[in-house]
C-alpha cells in the first residue's frame, strides 16, 4: 500500500468510528429531543474534525503529523489504563452500562494504536517529509 492509501484508509476508519459512536450514543441515551440534538452535534463535530485532520495529512503537514503522533500515543496509553479500570469496575458491579462504555473505549484505543502505527510508518513519514 502507498502512503496515501494508508492515510485514506485511516481517515475512513475514523469516519466509521464516528458513526459507531453516534449509533451507540443514540442506543444508550434514547431517542429524545435533546439526545438527538446532542448526538447530531457530536457526530457533525467528529466528522468535521476527521475531515480537517485528514485533509491536513494528505497535504503533507508535518506539524499535524507530529501533533497527531503525540496525541494518539498518549491516548493509547491513557485509554488502555481507562479500559483496565472500567474492566475492574465491571467485575465489581456487573453493570452492563460500564461494559458498553469499556467496549467503546477499547475500540477508541484500537483506533489510536492504528493511527499511531500508520503515522509512524516509514512510507507515511517519507510522504509527509517530501513536501516541497
Amino acid at each position: 500500500m502507498t502512503a496515501t492509501q494508508k492515510l485514506e484508509g485511516l481517515v475512513n476508519s475514523w469516519y466509521g468510528y464516528a458513526v459507531f459512536g453516534a449509533a451507540l450514543s443514540l442506543w444508550t441515551n434514547g431517542i429524545g429531543f435533546f439526545s438527538l440534538i446532542g448526538t447530531a452535534a457530536s457526530f457533525v463535530f467528529s466528522i468535521f474534525l476527521t475531515w480537517f485532520i485528514g485533509r491536513r495529512l494528505m497535504k503533507k503537514s508535518s506539524l499535524m503529523r507530529l501533533i497527531m503522533v503525540v496525541i494518539t500515543g498518549l491516548s493509547s496509553v491513557l485509554g488502555s489504563i481507562g479500559v483496565a479500570k472500567m474492566g475492574w469496575t465491571f467485575c465489581q458491579t456487573f453493570s452492563l452500562g460500564i461494559l458498553l462504555y469499556a467496549a467503546l473505549t477499547a475500540v477508541g484505543v484500537y483506533m489510536n494504536v492504528k493511527s499511531f502505527r500508520v503515522l509512524t510508518d516509514k512510507s507515511v513519514k517519507a510522504y509527509i517529509n517530501s513536501a516541497a
